[in-house]
């Protein structure tokens, strides 16, 4: 198993390689759907906002607030789970066997998402790029969080990291939060229907080294399987009519990085930003890659008190 699973990888990653790695390349730039899909969103929308505020942490106060969103543009969005805490689906660490990678800790994830973000943003700007960015957490707000919302000002609903500070303000246009469903039969969409339209896999070597992968991780067919655990950070481009026109998902081994990002808005965006250049040096900046559906830190200390307070009392 263990040689049919190094196999697929490396279809994975030698596929293309007939192509120079280079920005003009289809391949290189990744992402590509081969069927048009319309973006949306998994559930209820509300946004993270700040206003200054010299009592909070900080010198600023966050809050929720309802939100909707429509396309007014082009426009870029980063899907993070933001919270959990899990390592592998489930948390079982067994299964790191199986193909999934260990899962960063919530703080690292946001750190390298805003890398990522930053390196993209900061091109945008320097080129007046006209392209909407948008942070969408699409895992839901843990209650211990918004528990202590009103006493702490929110200071804790977000992390701070550079370049693009707290909730990635200096970087983003908007902080949305639209929490997935794991499984359907509730008013949000489960994960496993809301990635499908995005989830395209090829007919060629690369898809067949993909579906070997991710049916060694549990497989597409049933909303339950591990593979619907795996909840990384995704990325969307998005033109001005909804539609996805590129779907970078760390599920199929396709990530996005931030000269891929740039090359693909250069392509798709086009007209008079067909000829910008991208970024100096080697923009391999990617968001996190390794994150699992499960709860935070705080739920999951809280959950094994519990554990342990009901076995002593069954000892008894």
């Amino acid at each position: 198993m263990k040689k049919l699973m190094v196999a697929a990888l490396a279809a994975v990653a030698l596929a293309g390689c007939g192509e120079s790695n280079t920005p003009t390349t289809p391949s290189w730039i990744g992402g590509a759907l081969q069927d048009t899909a319309a973006f949306r969103l998994p559930g209820s929308v509300i946004a993270l906002k700040s206003v200054p505020d010299s009592k909070a942490p900080g010198g600023r106060a966050w809050f929720f607030d309802k939100s909707d969103w429509k396309p007014k543009g082009w426009s870029l969005w980063i899907a993070s789970n933001v919270y959990s805490d899990y390592k592998a689906p489930g948390n079982d660490l067994a299964l790191l066997r199986n193909g999934f990678g260990r899962a960063d800790s919530a703080a690292d994830r946001s750190a390298k998402d805003s890398l990522f973000i930053g390196g993209v943003s900061q091109w945008l700007k320097a080129n007046n790029i006209d392209v909407e960015v948008n942070f969408l957490g699409y895992d839901g707000v843990p209650a211990s969080l918004t528990a202590s919302n009103k006493a702490y000002s929110g200071y804790w609903l977000t992390f701070r990291n550079s370049p693009c500070e707290k909730a990635f303000r200096l970087c983003i246009d908007n902080y949305f939060v639209s929490p997935a469903a794991r499984v359907s039969g509730g008013p949000q969409l489960s994960f496993k229907d809301w990635i499908t339209p995005y989830l395209q896999i090829g007919n060629d070597t690369t898809g067949m080294g993909q579906m070997q992968v991710i049916n060694h991780m549990g497989g597409l067919a049933d909303e339950a399987s591990k593979f619907y655990d795996y909840w990384p950070t995704m990325v969307f481009l998005v033109n001005p009519d909804g539609k996805v026109t590129r779907a970078w998902l760390p599920q199929k081994s396709d990530v996005a990085t931030v000269k891929r990002v740039q090359a693909a808005i250069v392509s798709d965006v086009g007209g008079k930003y067909k000829g910008v250049p991208l970024s100096e040096g080697n923009g391999s900046q990617q968001p996190s890659r390794q994150a699992y559906y499960g709860q935070h830190y705080i739920e999951t200390g809280v959950s094994k008190v519990l554990e342990t307070f009901q076995e002593i009392m069954e000892s008894k």
